[in-house]
């Protein structure tokens, strides 16, 4: 590959698989690798070629490509069904197909093809590598209120610039262990797509009967501050604002500044170290060795529903004994 392509690949990447000013995304990564991967059985240049059916966002046979990817790369998929779900592959699988295109991909034959595929997806495999190499976060359960727990999951989490992540996998976690409620799996601040033309865009970042809860974990800002606004349009909509225990006050009084008195009265704003601990602590009947165990399941699930499928290996919660 020559090295000007290579340059042009690593900068798509920064521009495409990312979302905003966050890090990559790993969802995206493995679509691009399993659309390559397709490339080797049919060479078309055209995405809609590969798509499962005319407007899908998933490759044909999109997990047994991905798989493929994988094992010749000789590194394991962060999500079981290798970004499908969530890659966003429509707004920018063309541009890569363009992209090998103007490399000359078409004017190659045989092995040469090959051979070219593979340095492809070795530029998106990078970033997957390094993900795999992080360390998952680590907490004690044990002797600690569970509210200690989740704050330290956080702490931990914004060391690596992952809190809103964790934060809403772990509301997610909490809703289904407290409800056996399945919540869908998107990936982390996904929500408002109305910019986008999204027909179904969320009022928040997750919606259960007439309650929008919205994670917000930094400082006031106009984005959600506006979202929570037109959550509220609806008189029947009430508003949960989840945020880092440090920062209810400051949220409670933007708030009271930037909504009309009666909209107000519909906003629940807390920590999410509160909002998700105590649940486990009633979930355990307020008992220490049964709250060790709701904990722990609650990792299970965080672990198995949200961070196999839409997540990265370092923000895995391991519990240490």
């Amino acid at each position: 590959m020559k090295r000007k392509m290579k340059e042009q690949l690593e900068q798509f990447v920064q521009r495409h698989m990312g979302q905003g000013k966050r890090a990559v995304v790993p969802a995206r990564l493995q679509a691009a690798l399993a659309l390559l991967e397709k490339l080797r059985d049919l060479p078309s240049l055209t995405l809609e070629d590969h798509l499962a059916r005319k407007g899908s966002s998933g490759l044909k046979s999109h997990e047994t490509f991905g798989d493929r990817a994988h094992a010749r790369l000789g590194i394991a998929a962060i999500n079981v069904n290798h970004g499908r779900r969530s890659s966003s592959l429509r707004d920018w699988g063309q541009e890569l197909l363009d992209m090998v295109a103007g490399g000359g991909f078409a004017k190659l034959n045989g092995q040469a093809q090959q051979n070219a595929i593979d340095e492809m997806q070795g530029v998106f495999a990078a970033p997957l590598r390094s993900m795999l190499e992080q360390e998952p976060l680590s907490v004690h359960v044990r002797n600690r209120s569970a509210e200690s727990v989740i704050r330290d999951v956080l702490k931990q989490a914004e060391e690596k610039r992952k809190t809103g992540d964790v934060a809403e996998y772990l509301v997610r976690a909490k809703l289904f262990l407290r409800f056996n409620l399945e919540t869908p799996v998107y990936p982390a601040n996904k929500s408002d797509r109305k910019a986008r033309g999204d027909p179904d865009a969320r009022l928040g970042d997750i919606e259960l009967a007439t309650t929008v809860f919205e994670i917000a974990v930094g400082l006031p800002d106009e984005k959600h501050l506006k979202q929570i606004d037109n959550a509220l349009e609806s008189p029947d909509i009430e508003v949960w604002l989840l945020t880092r225990f440090d920062r209810v006050a400051t949220w409670t009084n933007e708030l009271a500044e930037y909504l009309e008195t009666a909209d107000v009265r519909r906003v629940i704003v807390t920590s999410v170290e509160s909002f998700v601990g105590q649940n486990i602590s009633e979930l355990a009947k307020f008992s220490s060795s049964e709250k060790t165990a709701k904990l722990k399941e609650l990792f299970h699930v965080y672990n198995t529903k949200w961070i196999d499928e839409v997540g990265t290996p370092g923000i895995r919660v391991s519990v240490k004994q």
